[in-house]
């Protein structure tokens, strides 16, 4: 017997199929569509890492270890993406505190910054403070109350909690694109159209050629952008570890399941999606304990660790970001890793690498980078 002959009554009739240039074209409309990246902060990681920033309608996640930046750097996309679309929103889901007061200084620092002349001059590795810090204006004060209130923060205790949550987020531009169809319904619906005085006047009209309309909200016939969002999720790791000590299996089963519908959320609504996940594998105290080969990530030999999840996260996002600490200089590298390392401190910078970047040409891309105060995120020559 055929199974796959039309008379079999199991099975559902197939859809029909669709011509490769038809499916082009709509994929090339809806690129189109797709917002620029949003900036990490510094224009040298900005141009010689990722590329313009952090993509929009992909999946990007963070890894690394504590004190590494992860959530600094995620605050700084929140805070491009804030300044840049001034209807833009953003969810983030927080499954520990998350630290709203770093976010509001990041915010004036990158707003007096783009009103005044930049506050640090770089030179190499030399950096320039600024005499004295800056004092925010009113007009500031108020442009990040409003840039606040942008901001979908979401507490989750658990997995199932974050699943509720992208849910929600997922509901909330379903709604907002519902109002933006009837908000364009009306304005067609209201719109009036001049009569001309004299016959002369309306043959003048009906031969001239009409001037093209620019997209505004009272021309409907013109597609209008959606707004654009990020979403957020600080920290993976915490709601999902528990899962995956106790069963393999049903973790990477869950994990599998949400990350294919995080991805066609981002995707067909252009999401900013960055995913925050810890670092495993560091330095341990246990002489028995020997590295894998495959536990090597990093491009440098000293660099420990490796995002945390397993092997297969790595496959379920769009670009892989690891971040990690490395000493300053040779004097700083003496100190770390030689005898004396116990005698006095020594300086480090961090290091931004990407292990993954599934669209782009970004893997193996890496840099050096320091962040003054928690607040000014600037790029280091090593």
């Amino acid at each position: 017997m055929d199974i796959f002959s039309p008379t079999m009554s199991n099975f559902h009739e197939a859809a029909p199929a669709l011509l490769g240039s038809t499916l082009l074209q709509s994929e090339e409309k809806h690129e189109s569509l797709k917002p620029p990246p949003a900036s990490c902060g510094s224009p040298d990681v900005d141009v010689g890492v990722l590329e313009g920033g952090f993509r929009y309608g992909e999946v990007t996640a963070i890894a690394g270890a504590n004190r590494t930046g992860k959530t600094a750097l995620a605050f700084q996309a929140i805070a491009s993406h804030l300044i840049t679309y001034e209807d833009g929103e953003v969810a983030l889901i927080a499954t520990t505190d998350p630290p709203l007061a770093r976010l509001k200084d990041i915010l004036i620092v990158r707003l007096e910054q783009s009103r005044r002349s930049p506050a640090f001059a770089e030179s190499g590795n030399v950096h320039k403070r600024r005499a004295k810090p800056i004092s925010p204006t009113r007009d500031t004060m108020n442009k990040v109350s409003l840039m606040l209130e942008r901001v979908r923060i979401s507490r989750v205790f658990d997995f199932p909690g974050v699943f509720e949550a992208v849910s929600e987020f997922s509901a909330h531009l379903e709604e907002n694109d519902r109002a933006n169809e009837e908000k364009l319904d009306k304005n067609e619906h209201e719109r009036t159209w001049s009569i001309a005085d004299s016959e002369d006047e309306a043959m003048e009209d009906l031969s001239a050629e009409p001037e093209p309309k620019a997209p505004t909200e009272d021309n409907p016939k013109t597609p209008k952008k959606p707004s654009a969002s990020m979403l957020v999720i600080d920290n993976i790791a915490n709601v999902l570890g528990s899962t995956m000590t106790k069963s393999q299996v049903q973790g990477h089963a869950l994990l599998a399941n949400f990350m294919r519908s995080l991805h066609h959320l981002t995707k067909r609504r252009h999401v900013c999606t960055l995913l925050i996940n810890a670092a495993v594998g560091l330095r341990s105290e246990n002489t028995q304990y020997h590295r894998r080969p495959e536990d090597q990530v990093s491009v440098f030999a000293s660099i420990v660790g490796k995002p945390g999840l397993g092997k297969h996260f790595s496959y379920l996002v769009d670009t892989s970001i690891f971040l990690s600490t490395l000493p300053r200089s040779k004097d700083d590298a003496d100190v770390a890793y030689g005898d004396a390392r116990e005698s006095r401190k020594y300086e480090e910078v961090g290091v931004i690498e990407v292990l993954k970047d599934r669209y782009g040409s970004r893997e193996g891309r890496w840099s050096a980078f320091v962040m003054e105060a928690g607040l000014e995120l600037r790029g280091v020559r090593m």
